[in-house]
């Protein structure tokens, strides 16, 4: 479901590197679990793609550094550096082996003029309409926040019982001399009919290598936008 397929591939890979990349990212970034009260659930891009508002495992993982730790040419603009955040999770060597997963066993006919290499990706511009890996789509670019919708294939454009979404920002905090970046994600089941107080359906595995994943796609994000 969503980017977990990434994740059954990713967090091994992060494993073999050691116990210390992971307390790492512990120690340099935070996961919180997001409430009903969060902006993104009254954005009409969740309300058109989790139309019955359908229980989803939601969370943002959030990192902030110096701004003298950003390049100098980012520190002033907000969409520049919202770009970068997500051109660096997506070209970062924490995606590259899903990129190569997805183009050697899920590149069907159709999907010829989507993009396959995270160098390619990290020269994309994001627009609306941006489809890599037959599996991600950018549903919304406002320039200070980037929508990418996982979970299926692009060209199954209507509800999945596999759905996702991943919220892209960068903040300038002048007056504290810190940028923070926020990746939110949510992930459901857009077709089903679930009961008020049922709960996200992600087995608790999955959701486990799920929580540990957003924080390496956020440490590469990152990572690309430093001096």
């Amino acid at each position: 479901m969503g980017i977990i397929k990434t994740a059954l591939l990713a967090i091994p890979a992060g494993g073999a590197v050691g116990g210390g990349y992971l307390a790492y990212l512990v120690a340099t970034t935070s996961l919180v679990d997001l409430t009903k009260s969060d902006p993104m659930f009254k954005t009409k891009t969740y309300k058109k793609y989790n139309p019955k508002d359908n229980p989803a495992l939601q969370d943002v993982v959030i990192k902030r550094i110096p701004l003298s730790a950003v390049k100098p040419e980012l520190r002033n603009d907000e969409k520049a550096l919202t770009l970068e955040f997500c051109r660096g999770v997506w070209s970062g060597f924490n995606y590259w082996p899903q990129s190569k997963y997805q183009e050697f066993y899920d590149k069907p006919p159709g999907t010829e003029n989507q993009l396959w290499h995270t160098s390619e990706l990290k020269k994309a511009t994001f627009e609306t309409g941006l489809k890599f890996s037959n599996h991600f789509e950018v549903v919304n670019n406002e320039g200070n926040e980037i929508v990418v919708r996982c979970g299926g294939s692009p060209l199954q454009p209507g509800l999945r019982n596999s759905d996702g979404l991943i919220f892209f920002s960068a903040k300038i905090d002048k007056e504290a001399s810190q940028a923070e970046f926020k990746l939110k994600s949510a992930l459901f089941n857009s077709v089903g009919t679930f009961a008020k107080d049922a709960g996200h359906p992600v087995p608790p595995k999955i959701e486990f290598l799920h929580r540990w994943y957003v924080r390496m796609l956020t440490s590469s994000g990152v990572g690309n936008v430093k001096a």
